[in-house]
């Protein structure tokens, strides 16, 4: 089964965190066959004050 993870910041919006899970599975089911019902998805939500681009943390 499947078992992916995905961080993102935490301003998405509910639907917008839907919306990513489907087309998440959808494209896992694409690309590896595995049965859409046995994909799992974790969303990591990340406070933007903890990420760093380029060396630089957004305050």
């Amino acid at each position: 089964m499947p078992f992916i993870q995905i961080n993102v910041p935490t301003s998405l919006a509910p639907a917008t965190k839907k919306k990513l899970v489907r087309e998440v599975i959808d494209c896992a089911h694409q690309a590896i066959g595995s049965d859409p019902a046995i994909i799992n998805v974790v969303i990591h939500e990340l406070v933007p004050a903890n990420i760093a681009v380029g060396g630089c943390i957004d305050d």
